[in-house]
């Protein structure tokens, strides 16, 4: 889908539970592009942006039995670049999270290339709790992250995850601290919004 293609709609480090069937409104195996403005996924920070080769994507689970919606979105930051993902549950259907390391390993560059993975860390930033994990990637510095949220009340799962990487040729404190709390994730915001269908992978020749 980019150059951040996360594999598969049910991610890897993500399971997910579901109680329900499916609900009229809900199209399964959804691909489409939508209008970065629209997207969930934003920045407060004006030197975080898409570029404008940059894409913003929605993708729907491809079972009839669980419901859950992902959207994808590139940013360039100082110095580098962030991926962020943000997995909200359908109807009845909740998430339960894998480590965070395999979770970002769903983006194909950070599976192949990513190294010396630190420990997991959990801590606190602009109010916000997160779960964080440095690695190396193509010789950049990088922070893995993914929001604290709280678990749903009827099961053992979340109603979302909030998850990417960021990697710079200087990913200092400072701008991590700064990043991270940028960002904020409000599905309200794709409500209605044009939307362009991703053609299907052409199947490879063997």
């Amino acid at each position: 889908m980019s150059r951040g293609v996360v594999r598969g709609t049910v991610l890897a480090g993500l399971v997910l539970l579901s109680a329900s069937c499916q609900t009229a409104g809900y199209n399964t195996g959804e691909r489409v592009q939508i209008d970065c403005d629209r997207s969930p996924i934003q920045s407060s920070w004006s030197n975080v942006y898409t570029p404008t080769w940059g894409k913003c994507y929605r993708v729907t689970s491809e079972r009839a039995e669980v419901m859950s919606t992902v959207h994808l979105r590139h940013f360039q930051i100082p110095g580098g670049h962030a991926d962020v993902v943000h997995h909200v549950a359908g109807h009845n259907t909740f998430i339960t999270q894998g480590d965070l390391r395999s979770a970002v390993r769903t983006y194909n560059n950070v599976a192949a290339n990513g190294t010396d993975w630190g420990e997991p860390r959990n801590e606190t930033m602009g109010g916000q709790e997160y779960e964080t994990q440095t690695f190396l990637l193509s010789g950049k510095s990088c922070t893995a992250f993914r929001v604290k949220a709280a678990p749903a009340a009827t099961l053992p799962g979340y109603r979302s995850a909030t998850y990417g990487y960021a990697c710079a040729n200087r990913l200092d404190r400072e701008l991590v601290e700064r990043l991270l709390p940028s960002f904020s994730y409000d599905v309200a915001r794709a409500e209605n919004a044009p939307v362009t269908p991703i053609p299907p992978t052409p199947a490879k020749r063997s």
